[in-house]
């Protein structure tokens, strides 16, 4: 079985909105396209919090100078086209910008492929569509996050 280990952000903004992706996984065996966090995989001898600063830049523009805060994890099983499973480990950090603006400038091949666009959504959009989220516990966690319920450690998360 094969591991992939992968940082993602939940990025938030002062007008208490979250920014996710539209993402096409193409290469698992549903297809499946959802709106997910920045964030991608470690390069080799890379920690979790320098993976997601370079995500961060490269799917957003955005270079982050102070540590972040590991607020929650998980760690799906998924299965590719081949039949091959995955075993991701995940973990999540929380990232506060004051500046809404972001920038596909630095986007690699392989997330101009896959990633049809970028957005900022409020609470309210979220749950009045009918789209497929990162997690079913979205509303949950961001309802704690915007109340400044911030977890004191890691939290595993759907």
């Amino acid at each position: 079985m094969q591991t992939r280990k992968s940082s993602r952000a939940i990025v938030l903004n002062k007008m208490n909105q979250i920014f996710l992706f539209q993402y096409r996984f193409d290469y698992l065996a549903d297809g499946e396209t959802i709106w997910i966090t920045p964030g991608g995989s470690l390069e080799e001898s890379e920690s979790f919090e320098d993976a997601l600063k370079r995500e961060l830049f490269e799917e957003m523009g955005v270079q982050l100078d102070n540590d972040c805060l590991e607020i929650y994890y998980r760690n799906p099983l998924y299965t590719l086209k081949s039949g091959e499973i995955v075993q991701s480990i995940e973990k999540f950090f929380l990232v506060y910008l004051e500046d809404e603006q972001f920038s596909y400038a630095n986007w690699t091949d392989s997330e101009k492929k896959r990633m049809l666009e970028g957005k900022w959504w409020s609470i309210e959009e979220i749950q009045q569509s009918e789209d497929m989220f990162f997690t079913k516990d979205i509303i949950r966690i961001l309802t704690e996050l915007l109340n400044n319920r911030i977890p004191s450690e890691s939290q595993e998360i759907a």
